[in-house]
């Protein structure tokens, strides 16, 4: 167990004192899921990994520090409407509000970890259709970054790895189905592939559920980690 700390700063963007609960350090024991999420007690901290100013509403992994353009960004409609949005958990709203800023930077890459955080907080609260929304999202911000060659991974097949599942898991299987398969056919490192391989079996099956890197690994006789 790690003693809850507590942080103050002020809001780069108003000004505002900002009190935040902080868990410390963290590791994770464990197999990572085909998404990456950590396992506990790291995936517990998920909280603690983007603040969000309570009087003007910016979100960032450290709000006492100003993106370029965040101060325009938090002040348009669609900001000010993603910040209040019912369809998601209050945490997965601030993810994505720290995605559109990203966005808004040219940070397609960033934007869409962030996108990819806040499906994880939606799986928590077992909101599955803002689950699916935020992957969507997601996987059409990674497909944005590719072209730009902005990597989320820097493993050689990561990239194709991580927005097979976003796909799956989204529903859009026969998408997730050819971009498997396309990713097999530039022959990535063996782990990436035998995880390609087990994405192509879970679509065949309609499986949109969350899997690990562990069950890869047991199904090729592997050691896990």
């Amino acid at each position: 167990m790690h003693r809850q700390q507590y942080l103050k700063t002020f809001c780069a963007v108003c000004g505002e004192q900002c009190r935040f609960s902080h868990p410390g350090q963290a590791g994770a024991v464990g197999s990572r899921d085909l998404d990456t999420r950590p396992s506990d007690p790291l995936r517990s901290t998920i909280y603690a990994w983007v603040q969000r100013c309570p009087a003007c509403g910016y979100a960032a992994p450290d709000v006492g520090k100003r993106v370029p353009g965040a101060a325009e960004t938090v002040r348009l409609p669609r900001y000010r409407e993603q910040l209040g949005n019912r369809t998601f958990p209050d945490l997965a709203n601030t993810f994505l509000c720290w995605s559109l800023i990203q966005e808004d930077a040219g940070k397609r890459g960033r934007a869409a970890w962030a996108c990819i955080h806040a499906a994880w907080v939606c799986d928590d609260q077992e909101n599955d259709v803002a689950a699916r929304l935020c992957r969507k999202r997601a996987a059409a911000l990674m497909k944005q970054a590719r072209r730009e060659g902005d990597l989320l991974a820097t493993q050689d097949g990561g990239d194709d790895a991580i927005l097979v599942d976003l796909l799956r898991r989204a529903g859009k299987l026969r998408d997730a189905r050819t971009t498997a398969e396309e990713a097999l056919t530039r022959h990535p490192e063996p782990l990436i592939a035998d995880i390609l391989g087990y994405q192509k079996r879970l679509i065949e099956r309609a499986d949109r559920g969350c899997h690990s890197i562990d069950e890869v690994r047991r199904l090729r006789g592997l050691s896990p980690r």
